[in-house]
């Protein structure tokens, strides 16, 4: 079996700070997609709003009804969906009644979206050949958002009345829940190790806001809990022991975090970081690294892999993320499914 395809950052740079201190600058990101091309104009006649009220700071239906009055405006026609509970949006969107001019938008965060291109995929045919998709950030990180250029809905609807596409890349991901094998398809990441364990904890502490991140992430470090597993990247074995695994179609996560800078959503590829189990002052150490822009990359207990399928193994089920959400064990499979959504940019 050959090696895995590693990924090699340029040299790091330094400036000359306050007080004559140097400070290494934070790596320059790759473009979100690697090719700048348009792959088509679409002329939408009709909008699927799929709205998740509880998004952000409960924002999803503000945010809907000045997208609705804008696109009405348009004269584009609108359905709404309200999502009722967790993967609600992946049913919602596999019944949907798509015809010609159609067009699907989430409003909502990375994991809204996730449950929309879940549903998607899922759908009888190849309904993802035809009908594009469209993002409308109304989340609390909104990373995929973020790293398109969509701040906000303003510009999300600008987007959809220009009617460019390009095709993006999504990981196929099967793993355990309540003791059966699931699907999900990722747009952003998936995280497994020290990154579940803070993610938990930021959930309980929702009320702080974007801060819970970090919050999560220090009592996270403060505990120190390393995990064992089995780390197939592209049928290359890694056997260790891991702090964390930073496994990524996105540069971005988290509160806006550059996890991988050179992560693009049209490589064909996903990125993996890959940290082994060292001390806490070494952990805390390189999370202020990843702080300051991603200057983790250069940090020499870190590295980073490319690749179209990984798999990990561990003896006892082990909690992962998708996209921002707290969902399912170990253990999980990834196929990159490569330039298979239109999505408008």
């Amino acid at each position: 079996m050959s090696e895995p395809e590693k990924i090699t950052f340029d040299d790091p740079i330094s400036e000359r700070g306050f007080f004559g201190r140097s400070r290494i600058l934070p790596p320059k990101k790759k473009p979100h997609f690697s090719n700048s091309q348009i792959k088509e104009n679409y002329n939408t006649l009709r909008v699927h709003l799929i709205i998740n009220p509880s998004s952000g700071r409960k924002k999803g239906l503000e945010i809907a009804r000045e997208v609705e009055a804008n696109l009405i405006e348009s004269k584009i026609k609108i359905k709404t969906y309200i999502t009722k509970e967790p993967n609600h949006a992946i049913q919602i969107v596999k019944d949907l009644d798509l015809v010609e001019g159609d067009v699907i938008a989430s409003i909502g965060g990375d994991g809204t979206f996730c449950e929309v291109i879940s549903g998607f995929m899922m759908r009888n045919g190849n309904a993802h050949e035809t009908f594009p998709l469209a993002l409308i950030p109304a989340g609390t990180g909104n990373s995929q958002a973020h790293d398109m250029g969509i701040e906000d809905y303003q510009v999300a609807v600008g987007k959809i009345l220009n009617g460019n596409l390009k095709k993006m890349d999504i990981g196929k991901i099967k793993f355990i829940l309540e003791g059966k094998e699931e699907i999900r398809y990722s747009h952003n990441l998936v995280g497994w190790g020290l990154g579940v364990d803070s993610n938990i904890l930021a959930e309980k502490l929702r009320f702080l806001g974007p801060l819970r991140y970090d919050i999560g992430v220090l009592l996270s470090i403060i505990r120190g809990k390393v995990r064992k597993a089995r780390c197939y990247i592209d049928g290359h074995l890694i056997d260790s022991s891991f702090i964390l695994l930073l496994i990524q179609n996105t540069c971005t996560g988290g509160d806006r975090l550059s996890l991988a800078p050179y992560a693009q959503v049209d490589d064909g590829k996903m990125d993996i970081g890959i940290i082994y189990r060292i001390g806490r002052s070494k952990v805390l150490a390189l999370f202020n690294q990843l702080k300051a822009g991603g200057s983790h990359v250069w940090n020499p207990n870190v590295e980073f892999y490319r690749f179209s399928t990984l798999k990990i193994e561990t003896d006892e089920p082990t909690a992962i993320n998708i996209d921002g959400e707290n969902i399912g064990t170990t253990p999980l499979e990834i196929k990159v499914l490569p330039s298979v959504l239109k999505i408008f940019i």
